[in-house]
């Protein structure tokens, strides 16, 4: 029987940790004997490999000393033999014969040397280090053909199907479809103008405990300003009584300076996870990262502290009740919250226990680096280490010519990234009620058609790159939006609309008072940002069958969806549906 999360941070330590990293060996086993890649052979050539660039990086180091050497000893020549034409020509006072005769014969040692030794040599090493390239080139080629079985197997699910096998109750789906937002919609609530200025990157949905989750990668334009700045140098002359007495014409100069402020759009990027659950449906509050955990005895922490006693017995403010436990309420602060009576069915002394646990741990976690909201039935957590992470799973991350090179990565690429998702989910996996509390939909199941949400589409088309969908003129980063429409034989193809700016310059005058007494045109160039908006289109194929489910090994499931990518690069397989961009 499936066992409740509680305490993932102990859970992390004492099982989850350990299993993943024998889960991970298990997979990479199951995939490699599947592919039966030639271990020795490629050992063997990847030693070969390692060994030829060793001599080929030896060799480039020698031809660049001699490179360098040839040059000094040129540039002697030149200087030699120029010395003894000018000596030759002007009659140097001082020149002696037998500097004559030394510079001489230095020129002509230094060009037999040049002649004889060094030319021959730099060419050698110059065919060696070609032959060494040619070789290495080709080794590499053949690791590469060598560990193309197994490179061909990796796919865009395997860390989610490694960590559904690890932690329970945890689930994902193969792709974000239309049944998982239509839930959140009409069961939790969301809210589906989140998405009206920002553009999916990535998306994984699935369920823990029959509860949907999304940890989605979305970018979003806001207008910001930018401060441009003009001179302009200004002159004139005054009359000035000298030293002397005397009257005299004195020449000024002054650089007035003047800015414009304009409209500037600024990108922003953001890693989340939206988490919805039935329980405590009316409950709002916003917590933001503090960095108290720990840290009982700081002033800060006891100054937190005092302020929220002090709200807390403000009889005007019905809204906040302080709970027992004030180490909690001061790290994990929630003094918005709109309700304590639910607040407090979530927050039970297991679970601050559990959250002070996690909050403090940042050696197996990462401490308190998330913020926590809840809009009634919606739960987002937006974790700092996130931020930092590529969580598209794209199986090329894994992919390599060297078989053991390959075992360490996928071993240390996956264990990194199950460590970000789990500790993103941790603060979820406090909160005893959210495990216990599944949706009816869960509970009696639905009966509606797997397909594809646009936030699927749009993270195709970020996949596939904004240079294919962007305007002409377009000069800044583009938020990519879809339209999805009905094809033939159940497939469907994509409108895409690629939103960003062009660029078209001004030129603002501002009145600056100079030194002379007079106003000047001070003239600044600065940008205006017009909003162009440019097309494309992708013909999409989604796999809705059970025949991925049901085929017997990997390469099965990649035959049965035609691969990643074909040869000319037209057609590109991500997750469970397969694209072509056919049109700009």
């Amino acid at each position: 029987m499936m066992q409740d999360i509680y305490d993932p941070l102990t859970e992390y330590l004492n099982v989850f940790r350990d299993r993943f990293a024998d889960v991970a060996h298990e997979t990479f086993a199951q995939l490699a004997q599947e592919a039966q890649v030639d271990l020795e052979a490629n050992r063997t050539t990847c030693q070969q490999l390692y060994d030829t660039q060793e001599n080929l990086a030896s060799a480039k180091s020698s031809l660049t000393r001699w490179t360098i050497l040839c040059i000094v000893m040129w540039l002697g020549v030149v200087a030699g033999a120029g010395t003894l034409i000018y000596h030759f020509a002007y009659t140097i006072q001082g020149f002696e014969k037998w500097m004559i005769a030394t510079t001489l014969m230095a020129v002509g040692t230094a060009l037999l040397l040049l002649i004889l030794l060094v030319h021959p040599k730099a060419a050698k090493l110059e065919a060696q280090c070609k032959g060494l390239e040619e070789t290495a080139d080709g080794l590499e080629q053949t690791a590469w053909q060598q560990m193309e079985p197994l490179n061909r197997l990796y796919d865009w699910d395997v860390l989610t199907r490694m960590m559904s096998a690890t932690v329970p109750r945890l689930e994902f789906d193969p792709y974000f479809t239309t049944q998982r937002l239509a839930d959140l919609k009409e069961v939790y609530g969301w809210d589906d103008s989140f998405n009206t200025e920002r553009s999916v990157i990535y998306s994984h949905s699935g369920l823990i405990n029959g509860n949907p989750f999304i940890i989605c990668r979305t970018r979003k334009m806001e207008m910001g300003s930018k401060t441009y700045h003009g001179s302009k140098t200004i002159h004139w002359t005054t009359r000035e009584r000298g030293t002397d007495g005397k009257y005299h014409n004195v020449q000024h100069s002054q650089v007035l300076t003047a800015s414009v402020t304009a409209p500037y759009p600024q990108y922003h990027e953001k890693t989340r996870l939206i988490y919805g659950n039935t329980a405590a449906p009316d409950l709002t509050f916003n917590r933001l990262q503090s960095g108290l955990a720990g840290h009982e005895g700081s002033l800060e922490f006891k100054m937190r502290r005092n302020k929220l006693r002090r709200k807390s017995r403000d009889l005007e403010n019905s809204d906040y009740a302080m709970m027992t436990n004030e180490d909690f309420e001061t790290a994990f602060d929630t003094s918005d919250r709109n309700d304590n009576q639910q607040f407090a069915l979530l927050f039970t002394p297991l679970a601050q226990d559990s959250m002070m646990k996690v909050l403090k741990d940042d050696e197996a976690g990462y401490g308190d680096d998330f913020d926590f909201h809840k809009q009634k039935m919606i739960n987002t957590v937006i974790s700092n280490h996130m931020q930092e992470l590529d969580l598209d799973m794209n199986p090329a991350q894994y992919r390599s010519f060297d078989y053991e090179q390959a075992e360490k990565d996928f071993y240390k690429i996956n264990s990194n990234l199950f460590r970000a998702i789990y500790f993103a989910l941790a603060p979820l996996l406090c909160i005893p009620m959210y495990q216990q509390i599944r949706s009816q939909k869960d509970i009696y199941g639905h009966d509606m058609p797997q397909r594809s949400a646009f936030w699927e589409h749009e993270a195709l088309a970020n996949f596939w790159g904004q240079d294919r969908f962007m305007h002409p003129d377009c000069v800044t980063t583009c938020i990519l939006k879809t339209e999805q429409h009905t094809g033939h034989g159940g497939n469907s193809w994509l409108k895409v609309y690629a939103h960003g700016y062009k660029t078209r310059q001004r030129v603002t005058y501002v009145s600056r008072f100079g030194g002379d007494g007079r106003w000047h045109k001070v003239p600044v160039m600065w940008d205006e940002y017009i909003e162009v908006t440019g097309t494309g289109r992708i013909d999409m194929s989604e796999d809705n069958s059970n025949a991925t489910e049901q085929a017997t090994s990997q390469s099965q499931r990649l035959q049965h969806i035609h691969g990643f990518l074909d040869k000319e690069n037209l057609t590109l397989y991500r997750r469970h549906i397969a694209s072509k961009v056919v049109e700009k």
